[in-house]
């Protein structure tokens, strides 16, 4: 506990990541300086933004549109890239740091980001979630250490891991905090509302819930963990015989031994108001030659 209080600072973090992947999937808009999809039909140029960037631009909310700070030249992989999004201000630099660039193993991201503390911490909580390596885990250790001495002087290989595992288990400890406080909160209505019609289909749905949220947890899911809260909530102010409202009857029984079909089940009976479900984590691409291959 003592060096996650050293590494997470309140306002800020800055952390190294290898580069897995990267792709000819997006453009810059060379009129403005925007990110753009790869079907842009403006000025513009090919950029290769990479497994990591793309990963976590995807977990940001209703984020401005990406602009390059340091536009992309002749190598298309070499940009620096910056978003908001709400409180959260995100700075991702795409730098070669072995073989001049090459090969994609070759590359990494220096990534800035600035804002809340638990925004910072489940933004990279739902990256690392997405992704199909580590991103902490470098193909070219000592050319990282040769690029962290001459580029960044407070962050060593040992501590940028640190700083990515304390984020995540940060961010893991929150929704582990936020799924005791409902259970505690469920636990209180079921008492109160023993005497309902439909009593057991209601804890039923309510156990399933608790259930399918500890279960996401422990798959790093965090939507999935919202998502299950979510109907939890529904069904608690339902049930909540201190709450006004029309008899609603109990959601019909289901079973949480299939969590994926769950997900996007809605709580309750038809009167209940729908949820919207958020989407799962997008799936990266990851199907590229590996470091040793490319190297070959």
């Amino acid at each position: 506990m003592k060096s996650m209080e050293i590494l997470l600072d309140p306002d800020s973090s800055v952390l190294i990541a290898q580069v897995g992947s990267a792709e000819a999937s997006h453009t810059m808009d060379t009129e403005h300086l925007l990110l753009r999809g790869k079907h842009f039909t403006g000025p513009s140029k090919v950029v290769y933004l990479g497994d990591v960037a793309t990963a976590l631009m995807a977990q940001l909310s209703h984020p401005d549109t990406p602009q390059f700070s340091e536009p992309a030249g002749f190598n298309e992989q070499h940009w620096c890239i910056e978003t908001t999004s709400g409180d959260l201000k995100v700075r991702i630099e795409s730098k070669p740091y072995w073989a001049f660039g090459l090969f994609t193993s070759g590359y990494l991201n220096v990534i800035r980001l600035e804002g809340p503390l638990h925004l910072r911490a489940r933004l990279i909580f739902d990256t690392v979630s997405s992704l199909g390596h580590h991103p902490w885990e470098f193909a070219h250790w000592r050319s990282l250490d040769r690029f962290t001495k001459k580029h960044t002087k407070d962050i060593t290989s040992k501590s940028n891991e640190e700083l990515w595992k304390n984020l995540v288990d940060a961010a893991r400890q929150t929704l582990s905090e936020e799924i005791a406080a409902m259970a505690e909160r469920a636990e209180e209505i079921l008492k109160l509302g023993e005497d309902s019609d439909d009593f057991d289909a209601w804890q039923h749905a309510i156990k399933d819930d608790l259930h399918m949220a500890k279960q996401a947890l422990a798959e790093d899911n965090g939507p999935g963990v919202e998502r299950a809260l979510a109907r939890l909530e529904a069904s608690l102010i339902q049930l909540d015989p201190r709450l006004e409202s029309a008899h609603v009857e109990a959601p019909p029984v289901r079973f949480a031994t299939d969590f994926e079909q769950q997900n996007n089940h809605s709580v309750g009976a038809s009167s209940l108001t729908k949820l919207n479900h958020e989407e799962s984590i997008p799936f990266v691409d990851l199907s590229s030659p590996t470091a040793e291959e490319e190297e070959q």
